[in-house]
């Protein structure tokens, strides 16, 4: 694979061709620059298999590059600095990314699914899906989700609730869809909002925008509005009932 690097320090630039020289031989660097204008020659000039794309530079965001150039074939990598934020929008949005400083293995993991990776979905729909996230619009923000058949761009207030099945976990729609991905709960729990979704049992993270009643009967149970009757573990109950008097408190405010 044919690769080039663009980022505004020098240091990640040099860094990110050594680690690609050790651990990932079968990349070759063939360019490299410093910014979004340098970079969209560069690209254009050598047309890479693969784009290492820093998130903001001197002259503009990497994800501006990318909609500004719809055209662009080679997979995208972006680089960005930790942020626990930004880190969420680029999961739910399914877009690769690499933190400074890189970690080899993450590169190595990255570079593997570059090179295997289903062309079918629209690299400019996933720059929306982490706008939508970056712009902090909760009304518009989305997660990219992949079954066994499709990719769905979802918005969140669409989602009912997640349910663990096993490794994998089931999305429940507001139009009543079900979407089975191969991805446990945890890692959704870790991703999505925590103003907006709740844990309430080890199978169960629900929106609460979306919840009816609390009963509390039969050790407690949630009742969603279309009519799903959710369980609460002991364990969880009181935390639910934390996060259920701040939301309404929020809500009352605005």
């Amino acid at each position: 694979m044919k690769a080039v690097i663009i980022d505004n320090e020098t240091k990640v630039r040099e860094a990110l061709k050594k680690l690609l020289a050790t651990y990932c031989p079968s990349v070759e660097c063939i360019g490299e620059a410093n910014g979004c204008v340098s970079g969209r020659t560069l690209i254009e000039d050598q047309t890479p298999d693969l784009i290492f794309l820093d998130v903001e530079m001197d002259d503009g965001l990497g994800v501006d590059l990318v909609k500004s150039y719809p055209s662009m074939k080679g997979s995208v990598i972006f680089i960005t600095a930790h942020d626990k934020y930004a880190v969420d929008a680029f999961k739910c949005s399914a877009l690769d990314f690499l933190l400074k400083p890189i970690d080899p293995e993450d590169l190595i993991v990255s570079v593997e699914k570059a090179r295997i990776q289903n062309e079918t979905f629209n690299l400019q729909q996933k720059i929306e899906v982490l706008e939508s996230h970056l712009s902090k619009d909760k009304g518009g923000a989305k997660i990219v989700l992949s079954d066994s058949e499709s990719i769905h761009l979802i918005k969140m207030n669409q989602i009912l609730w997640c349910c663990a099945e096993g490794s994998y976990t089931k999305f429940m729609l507001e139009d009543g869809a079900e979407i089975l991905v191969s991805r446990n709960l945890k890692s959704y729990e870790d991703i999505l909002d925590s103003r907006d979704f709740v844990r309430i049992h080890h199978s169960y993270l629900v929106n609460i925008n979306h919840i009816k009643r609390f009963e509390r009967s039969e050790g407690g149970m949630l009742v969603m509005n279309n009519g799903g009757i959710l369980p609460v573990s002991v364990r969880k109950k009181d935390n639910l009932m934390q996060v259920l008097k701040k939301w309404n408190q929020n809500t009352v405010i605005k």
